[in-house]
């Protein structure tokens, strides 16, 4: 006999947990990709509002990899902008969850 908590289906039924864990997860590559860029834009959010008022239009999280994070800005000048903020930036970052094990930041321009 299954237990509850196996995820087993008993009666034709499934556990409100399972159901919920099913949606959770992406169906598709479609849904993978929307969400994908749902994350990023979440991350983006959140470096734009660390970051002076007037960077934060010039630059997006382009990915998180183990502890790296890479960050894409519109050109080498606020390449250069994002550099000299950097280290108030980074202290910014580790208190939020999202950026917690990152440990280097990569600039890519263009």
């Amino acid at each position: 006999m299954a237990s509850k908590r196996s995820g087993a289906v008993r009666n034709g039924q499934r556990s409100i947990r399972d159901i919920l864990a099913e949606k959770a997860r992406p169906a598709n590559a479609l849904e993978r990709l929307v969400h994908r860029a749902a994350e990023r834009s979440s991350l983006t959010s959140q470096l734009q509002a660390v970051v002076s008022p007037m960077l934060a239009p010039h630059c997006r999280v382009a990915s998180i990899e183990g502890d790296q994070m890479t960050v894409h800005v519109a050109n080498a000048s606020w390449g250069t902008r994002l550099r000299m903020e950097l280290p108030a930036v980074e202290r910014a970052l580790r208190v939020l969850g999202d950026f917690a094990g990152v440990e280097r930041i990569r600039i890519r321009a263009g």
